[in-house]
């Protein structure tokens, strides 16, 4: 596996279809090796290993487009002859086709050497340890489902308007799901896990996530039913993850703005959330488990401001849908070599505040801890209504873990109603940096 072989399996691939007719034509070929220890029931459950080779052919002809995947580079005239024979049968569009090259920037994305010399038998160890971790500490907490897991990747592309690019890089970690069990007191399901660029700081990474599923639950014990009121949650950073920056990236992507699926269309440079809210992606930061200098279709990446002081400061665009408004792609196109590309983020971050996580819990006399939210909220209109699952009510500082409440109301109406945001954060899973915020006037009803 070396980025100088993948580099040159694209190009083959790239010469070979312009030999069978394709006008344009753009190869992504990834490498992977992978090794993985999953985890049931406080216990190894069984390991794996796997190596992986995946061409994505993608070829342009009188505006149409056609694409295959291949896991062998024996096969690639017949995939570049089945890929003219898709785009032969596919719509024409004036906004398909490739763009020239742009310069790209290098980032020092040489793998972590004890990362590579990884074996099975160390990852084993690793998830022996973690369980001994939880285990050792309370045995009321059981570990439902688990994994410990070392990957090595490489990326390249090739095109005919002459990209040419190759990364290798490397990540390892680990997450736990479970609950604990006192008697007949079952606490909710709970989450956490971790994921780094360095052997160095696996194992301590990995325990400080079992501390904090530890943590969660143990919490979630001795649940009372809660209290029916109108008035302020506390999303935690996982919560804040998931629920907020999701649902507002989701509606950044330039195919989300043409297809009027985005409610900030036509509102760049205007406040539409918090002026508290801060959120930005950064493909270039160093140790993100994202972290790439070019994207899927071999632009540059760059830092890009999403929300500045609540202002809307870009949407995400790859060639396509840069394209249709105009603009420039912005180093966003997400995805592997099994499809075609894909508008999305790599390292994301919200900033931080200036309370503490305590004063933002505290401070108001009736809240409620939301730290994991199940249920539905629409992108497009805002609207959510959920559950949560081992929350908290609190109530003049007391903290008392509650059964599952409802929680419902508009989610760009309450962005706009901020009232704080923690000065800690937390970096989940190696790829997007959290604090905590707490949110006014919400809909709340003991379940």
């Amino acid at each position: 596996m070396s980025a100088e072989r993948s580099l040159e399996f694209a190009e083959t691939a790239v010469q070979r279809a312009l030999h069978f007719g394709a006008e344009e034509c753009e190869v992504f070929v990834t490498e992977s090796r992978n090794i993985s220890a999953e985890l049931q029931k406080n216990d190894l459950h069984c390991t794996s290993t796997s190596v992986e080779t995946s061409i994505g052919i993608r070829v342009f002809r009188k505006g149409s487009i056609g694409f295959v995947n291949i896991n062998s580079p024996d096969a690639i005239d017949a995939a570049c002859e089945e890929a003219l024979v898709l785009a032969q049968a596919m719509p024409s569009d004036p906004l398909n086709g490739l763009r020239d090259p742009e310069a790209i920037d290098p980032l020092p994305l040489s793998p972590d050497r004890g990362l590579e010399s990884m074996t099975v038998e160390d990852v084993v160890a690793l998830a022996h340890d973690l369980v001994q971790h939880v285990t050792g500490k309370d045995d009321r907490v059981m570990i439902d489902s688990g994994d410990v897991s070392v990957g090595i990747g490489v990326r390249a592309i090739a095109t005919s308007r002459g990209h040419r690019a190759s990364e290798t890089a490397a990540v390892a970690g680990g997450s736990l799901f479970g609950m604990a069990v006192d008697g007949k007191d079952v606490g909710s399901f709970d989450y956490d896990g971790q994921y780094v660029t360095n052997r160095e700081s696996l194992q301590s990474e990995l325990r400080s996530a079992a501390d904090r599923f530890l943590i969660k639950t143990l919490g979630a014990l001795g649940a009372q039913p809660g209290e029916t009121f109108r008035g302020p949650i506390i999303l935690t950073p996982e919560v804040v993850a998931d629920f907020v920056i999701g649902n507002l990236v989701a509606v950044l992507s330039g195919k989300s703005v043409r297809l009027g699926k985005s409610p900030f269309k036509d509102r760049l440079n205007q406040r539409v959330i918090s002026p508290l809210i801060t959120i930005w992606d950064d493909p270039r930061h160093p140790g993100g488990i994202g972290s790439q200098s070019f994207d899927r279709e071999g632009y540059p990446t760059r830092l890009l401001p999403l929300f500045d002081e609540g202002h809307l400061r870009t949407f995400l665009f790859d060639t396509y849908e840069g394209r249709s408004f105009g603009a420039k792609p912005t180093g966003s196109a997400r995805g592997g070599a099994s499809s075609i590309p894909a508008i999305g983020p790599t390292n994301l971050a919200m900033e931080p505040g200036d309370q503490s996580f305590s004063r933002l819990c505290t401070d108001p006399e009736r809240a409620v801890v939301v730290s994991r939210f199940s249920g539905n909220c629409s992108p497009i209109t805002g609207e959510f209504s959920g559950v949560v699952k081992g929350g908290f009510l609190m109530r003049h500082g007391e903290r008392i873990p509650i059964k599952e409440t409802l929680i419902a109301g508009n989610l760009y109406e309450a962005l706009n109603r901020v009232s704080g945001i923690s000065a800690e954060s937390r970096l989940l899973n190696g790829r997007l940096r959290a604090p905590a915020i707490r949110l006014e006037d919400i809909s709340i009803t003991a379940g």
